[in-house]
């Protein structure tokens, strides 16, 4: 989830839409005149985050009505980072990290996704 959450949220601060996910675009009233180009907006930035996931998990995302709700939901459906059994998880594959027949850049590169992971 992590790195999912990492990707797809710069892909959508890159096109400009961050908003949309956090809160700083509000849904507008169905009778305001940018109504249209706001949900225009949102459903790109919709679509963006369903197709990014996997077609298992994401069918449970698409009745939600807004980018916002798609991302609060995943993160509170997905996000342990309270969750002492990942943690632990990451520690021992810290602790029986080995470079062996690894070149440098690789393993260096593997300890730094374990440590930002942690």
């Amino acid at each position: 989830f992590l790195q999912w959450s990492q990707l797809i949220l710069l892909v959508i601060r890159g096109r400009g839409k961050i908003g949309y996910i956090t809160g700083k675009v509000q849904q507008l009233d169905v009778n305001d005149p940018i109504y249209e180009n706001w949900e225009l907006n949102n459903s790109i930035v919709m679509a963006w985050l369903i197709n990014s996931m996997e077609r298992h998990i994401n069918r449970t995302y698409l009745f939600l009505r807004t980018a916002k709700a798609i991302c609060y939901a995943a993160n509170k459906n997905y996000s342990n980072l309270e969750n002492a059994s990942q943690v632990f998880e990451i520690k021992n594959k810290l602790k029986d990290l080995r470079q062996e027949s690894m070149v440098i850049t690789k393993y260096y590169n593997e300890l730094e996704m374990l440590w930002q992971k942690l």
